[in-house]
């Protein structure tokens, strides 16, 4: 599926540049959390929806230039199934898919725009490589949030079927072994140019289950989380919404896991009392000295004061962790660059 075309007004967030970006307009900012049901599925009038939302931006004093954004928004973006983010200030509007966690409904009017949910699903996402495989050739795929791109395909050699074996069974199939090998070699290639290149840290295989563990005996291991499915196989009708779904089931458990690792990181700090601080005060010097790594926000503990520190944090050149169970003094914490003393 390809990314919707939308008015030049009406722009996407698809990483955290983009966030940064929406964080440096002056305000004021209006922003919403609202599902957008696809046509067909219970309760899909988004324009019901999205109008009780209106009605409390209208109540929370949104600028009605920024309301007219909103609206044209909703009118122009293709419905999901998901729900998204949608933001907006008096020049134009933009939108987030949130499809990687849970997020309540919200509306929000002030001068920072409320961007948590859009950090949150674009922090640290790289594109997926998605190789659907046989003993020939593959079909080659990019995840890049909900985008599935197909981005090539690969065409090894064929075993002749009429070949005469001549009573040699068994070098007939040490040579097709050999074809088997060959083209999973090239497969292989052809999958770590495409990671490279799109700075993929996740490579799922699908197909033939052989020729997939072939494939991923010939990749860099060390380099990409190599993950073998059960998603389909090649020239298969329906196979593009089985790799979607595959695909950002596995991003959102490495993604988890990735986030697992940093809270640890954090805690082991806070314990040695050396390169991490709790609570939005002791944060927000941190921030303020330019000292912040990592800022670390509770899913939970979302207010003004939380989005500005993600803001400074962003702005600052540091990094941004929304995370579950944080266990920290007012839902905030961060790593520091280096210690004061």
């Amino acid at each position: 599926m390809t990314k919707s075309v939308l008015s030049h007004a009406i722009n996407e967030l698809s990483t955290t540049d983009d966030v940064m970006a929406r964080h440096q307009r002056p305000g004021p900012h209006a922003t919403v959390v609202m599902e957008f049901p696809t046509p067909g599925r219970a309760g899909d009038d988004r324009l019901v929806r999205w109008h009780v939302r209106r009605s409390e931006l209208v109540d929370a004093d949104a600028p009605t230039d920024v309301l007219m954004h909103l609206d044209a928004l909703v009118e122009e973006l293709e419905p999901r199934g998901e729900r998204v983010l949608l933001t907006a200030d008096g020049t134009d509007a933009a939108f987030c898919w949130l499809i990687d966690h849970a997020v309540e409904h919200f509306v929000h009017v002030g001068t920072c725009p409320a961007l948590l949910p859009a950090i949150d699903e674009l922090a640290d996402r790289p594109p997926v490589i998605i190789g659907v495989v046989d003993h020939f050739g593959a079909d080659l795929y990019e995840l890049d949030h909900l985008d599935l791109t197909e981005i090539g395909t690969v065409e090894g050699d064929q075993v002749q079927a009429d070949y005469h074996t001549k009573g040699d069974q068994a070098g007939y199939q040490r040579r097709v072994e050999a074809i088997y090998q060959r083209n999973a070699d090239m497969i292989a290639r052809q999958i770590t140019e495409r990671a490279a290149t799109a700075g993929a840290r996740l490579v799922l295989l699908t197909g033939d289950d052989r020729e997939s563990a072939s494939v991923t005996d010939h990749l860099d291991t060390h380099r990409f989380t190599v993950v073998t499915v059960q998603a389909g196989a090649r020239h298969d009708q329906h196979l593009t919404d089985r790799l979607r779904h595959a695909a950002n089931e596995q991003s959102q458990a490495d993604r988890r896991s990735r986030r697992a690792r940093a809270v640890e990181h954090l805690r082991e700090e806070l314990g040695r009392h050396a390169l991490g601080v709790e609570g939005r005060q002791a944060a927000a010097t941190a921030v303020a000295e330019g000292r912040v790594d990592t800022m670390f926000v509770d899913r939970s503990a979302s207010s003004d004061e939380c989005n500005e520190l993600a803001r400074d944090t962003l702005l600052s050149g540091g990094a941004v962790v929304v995370t579950s169970n944080l266990d920290t003094a007012d839902g905030v914490a961060a790593l520091l660059r280096y210690a004061t003393h």
